[in-house]
């Protein structure tokens, strides 16, 4: 009895053994070994810089010392220094892309412009208060969705033939327009549109003309629009545009005028070693209701509700050789109200007929990609129709009624 028991029980083992086994093969099945979270890239990150110096000498010099032991070239703004040797700029760029998303901060410097830079100036050593310093020119991220781009940040403006990085233009120096009549940076936000690789829409909300806050007395934000249109590899057209509060010294209720100005810039290539390029702007700026006002230089006063100016810039560039190429700029400014005060000469708003203008030509010779070097020429004059014709009533070194400034630069760019 017992032998048969144990018989049976060796048979019942083996089928139960038969049929679990099937079970425990789909059960090891249905539930698979855990994998590994998938990971992510880190960002890519690229460092890229500037190195720009340059020494000037003023022909029309002696004269002008608005800080003690500091002669100015008048007019000029990023190459401002005159018979010194000066930082042009300095930059340091980090660029970190992760897929779509991209984020930049860049840092800079400048002996003279403060480019509308907290904590960039003038030092001690030229008689202000000592603010030198690295500012953040720029500090975005950047996110790119089909055919949209979203920025936001500070960011370099959208306006200007220019930019302020020197070796990237045709000419060393920068044009009048591109100093007195539009921001150098913009905080806020952007968002663009790529119509087909021809044509861009970009549309901008800031807090005004290099400003990091939008004052209480703004109510309003600044905005701005781009479009950018390039039927093909000889032409491009550019229309740009900005609008916002903006304060004019000297006038009543400063926080209460809209600042507008409107840009046209063509380029165009009209052979392999010849380009050409146009810059025109309207602008000014509008009250909203008629304010009298006596001008510094006037004896009655103006019944004015808005002032206006307009300029032109022409420019012409040479590539004589692969590595050497010669630029022109021509430039005229009419700004009849003086709202740009672009000298600095003391009359301020409302003198009658201020216009200015210069010629520009530049030499430039990349001795390796990286190193260039350039000799420039700049003449610049002003005239207004109020000036009494003593030395005292031109802006420039020793009253003259114009300047011409020579420039040596370097630039090595990283």
């Amino acid at each position: 009895m017992s032998k048969t028991l144990k018989a049976l029980a060796l048979v019942a083992s083996l089928l139960l053994m038969g049929v679990s086994a099937p079970v425990m093969a789909q059960t090891a099945a249905a539930t698979p070994a855990a994998t590994a979270a998938p990971t992510v890239a880190a960002p890519v990150v690229k460092v890229d810089g500037l190195v720009d110096a340059y020494y000037s000498y003023n022909f029309a010099d002696s004269g002008e010392k608005p800080y003690p032991g500091v002669t100015q070239n008048t007019g000029l703004n990023y190459n401002a220094g005159s018979n010194q040797y000066q930082i042009g700029l300095a930059e340091l760029k980090a660029t970190a892309t992760q897929g779509s998303a991209t984020g930049v901060v860049e840092l800079a410097y400048q002996d003279y412009n403060t480019m509308g830079l907290p904590g960039v100036g003038l030092g001690p050593d030229a008689g202000v208060a000592a603010t030198a310093g690295i500012g953040v020119l720029q500090a975005y991220a950047q996110y790119t969705t089909g055919a949209f781009t979203l920025t936001g940040g500070r960011f370099v403006t959208w306006m200007g033939n220019e930019v302020v990085e020197a070796p990237s233009n045709w000419n060393y120096s920068h044009s009048i327009l591109f100093t007195y009549t539009i921001p150098v940076w913009d905080q806020g936000v952007n968002v663009s549109l790529a119509v087909d690789p021809t044509l861009s829409i970009t549309g901008y909300a800031t807090n005004g003309w290099n400003n990091t806050l939008n004052t209480a007395a703004f109510t309003a934000q600044t905005f701005g629009a781009e479009v950018a249109w390039t039927p093909n590899s000889t032409w491009k057209f550019v229309l740009n545009g900005i609008d916002g509060p903006s304060t004019v010294t000297g006038l009543p209720n400063v926080n209460a005028y809209d600042f507008a100005v409107g840009e046209l810039i063509v380029s165009y290539a009209a052979a392999s070693d010849l380009s050409l390029a146009l810059d025109a702007e309207y602008g000014g700026l509008d009250a909203g209701t008629t304010f009298s006002y006596v001008a510094p230089n006037a004896t009655s006063p103006q019944t004015l509700s808005s002032a206006t100016f307009w300029g032109v810039d022409l420019y012409g560039k040479w590539q004589a050789s692969s590595d050497t190429f010669l630029a022109a700029r021509l430039e005229y400014v009419s700004d009849p109200l003086n709202v740009l005060n672009i000298f600095g000469n003391g009359n301020g708003f409302g003198e009658d007929e201020v216009t200015a203008g210069e010629g520009t030509l530049t030499l430039t010779k990349a001795f390796t990609p990286a190193w260039t070097v350039s000799l420039e020429d700049e003449y610049v004059f002003e005239g207004d129709d109020v000036t009494t014709g003593t030395a005292a009533a031109h802006p420039f070194p020793e009253g003259k009624p114009n300047e011409d400034v020579a420039t040596v630069s370097t630039a090595f760019v990283f």
